[in-house]
Order: C-alpha cells, then structure tokens, then sequence
C-alpha cells in the first residue's frame, strides 16, 4: 500500500521530533520528547511507512524501543 500524504507528514513530523530529542539535553525534556513520538508513532496513519525514516531516525527510534528491531 502507497503511503498517503497525510503518512507522510506525519514521518516528516517524526523525523523532525528526532531532531529535537538529539538538541535536548535536559531528562525530563528528552522524557516529553519521547512520549510525543510515542503517541505520534501510536496514532499514525495505517498507511505510515517506517522504512522510509532516515536511517538515524530509524534507529534512534530501536534504542528507545518504540519500534522493533530488524
């Protein structure tokens, strides 16, 4: 299935999300980071396309166990 535009937004909003948790440097700010990628990860367009993050963001997103390892 083709990712819609709207699962494409939402990645661009994820990639960025990653860039932000990366500049914190703050516990509980990267903890507030993490729980909005949680809930952008949770509440996704079906149609989202994981594969396509980048490949930091891929695997930022791993060490945080928000998806699955390969």
């Amino acid at each position: 299935m083709a990712e819609s535009a709207l699962a494409a937004l939402q990645r661009r909003q994820i990639e960025i999300t990653i860039g932000e948790l990366w500049l914190a440097s703050d516990f509980y700010t990267r903890q507030e980071i993490i729980e909005r990628l949680r809930h952008l990860i949770a509440h996704a367009d079906p149609s989202l396309d994981l594969a396509q993050l980048s490949e930091g963001a891929r695997e930022e997103l791993r060490d945080l166990g928000l998806i699955p390892a390969e």
